[in-house]
C-alpha cells in the first residue's frame, strides 16, 4: 500500500510543506511499464497515489506505455521508446513543463528534488540568477541534458535541479534525470561508470559534450552547454 512508503511523521511534514507552498495545481504524467519493469512501475504509482492523498493540488495521471495510443504519444514527445533497452518506464513528465523529466523513480537523494520541482512548478518560480538566465537566453536550438544518477549519490541532485530549472526557463531545453540502475542499457550506452554523468544532446541525437561530476554553479553549467553548442556549429 502507498501508506507504507513514508512514516506518519514524514507524511505530516510533507502535508505542512505542501499546504504552505503550493499555489497552483501540478499535473504529472507517469508512463508505466508493467511488462518489463513492473516492480518499479508499481512503486511509481504508489508514490503518485500517496502525494495525491497528501495534497489535492498534486495530480498524477498513470498511463500504460504499451497502449497503442500512449505509445504514439510517447514517440511524439521523443521519450526514446526502445532506443536504449526495452524498458519504457516508469517515466515522469510534468505536464506544464514537459522538459522536466524523470526516467525511473525519483528516490533516495533525488526525492527532495522531485518535491522541489513540484513546488517550483506550482509557483512558477525559477531558481536562476540573472547571469545564468542571460546565457540560457542565447541557447535557441533544442537540447537534452541527460543526468545519470543513482539514489545514493549526494551530488547528483544538484545536476538534476539545475537541468530542471533550465527546462522551466527555456522550453527548448529538456532536463532528463536517468536512474542508472533502473535503465542499465541506457547507462551502458553512455559508458556511465560514475555519477553524476552528464551528456548534452542536440536535436539530431548527437552528443555535444559529456562529463562526470557535479557543477555547483548554474552559470558555469549553462556556459558549458553554450560552449558545446558553439563548438559544434563551427
Amino acid at each position: 500500500m502507498a501508506e507504507e512508503i513514508l512514516s506518519e511523521d514524514d507524511k505530516k511534514a510533507l502535508k505542512e510543506m505542501f499546504d504552505k507552498n503550493l499555489k497552483n495545481p501540478v499535473e504529472i504524467t507517469v508512463y508505466l511499464d508493467e511488462k518489463n519493469n513492473k516492480e518499479t512501475s508499481d512503486f511509481a504509482k504508489k508514490i503518485g497515489e500517496l502525494l495525491m492523498q497528501i495534497n489535492d493540488k498534486i495530480k498524477f495521471e498513470f498511463l500504460d506505455a504499451y497502449d497503442p495510443k500512449v505509445e504514439e504519444e510517447m514517440k511524439s514527445k521523443n521519450l526514446l521508446i526502445d532506443k536504449y533497452g526495452n524498458r519504457r518506464g516508469p517515466i515522469f513528465v510534468f505536464k506544464k513543463y514537459p522538459g522536466i523529466i524523470y526516467y525511473g523513480l525519483p528516490s533516495g537523494e533525488e526525492f527532495p528534488i522531485f518535491l522541489e520541482d513540484i513546488i517550483h512548478v506550482s509557483n512558477e518560480h525559477f531558481d536562476i540568477d540573472g547571469a545564468t538566465a542571460k546565457k540560457l537566453a542565447s541557447i535557441n536550438e533544442p537540447i537534452d541534458i541527460y543526468v545519470f544518477v543513482t539514489p545514493t549519490c549526494p551530488y547528483c541532485p544538484y545536476m538534476t535541479h539545475h537541468s530542471h530549472q533550465f527546462a522551466m526557463v527555456k522550453s527548448n531545453i529538456r532536463g532528463i534525470m536517468i536512474e542508472s540502475y533502473e535503465f542499465p542499457e541506457f547507462a551502458e550506452k553512455f559508458k556511465v561508470y560514475g555519477v553524476p554523468h552528464i551528456a548534452i544532446i542536440n536535436k539530431d541525437g548527437n552528443v555535444l559534450t559529456e562529463w562526470e561530476g557535479a557543477i555547483g554553479e548554474m552559470e558555469i553549467f549553462a556556459n558549458k552547454i553554450k560552449e558545446s553548442l558553439e563548438k559544434a556549429s563551427k
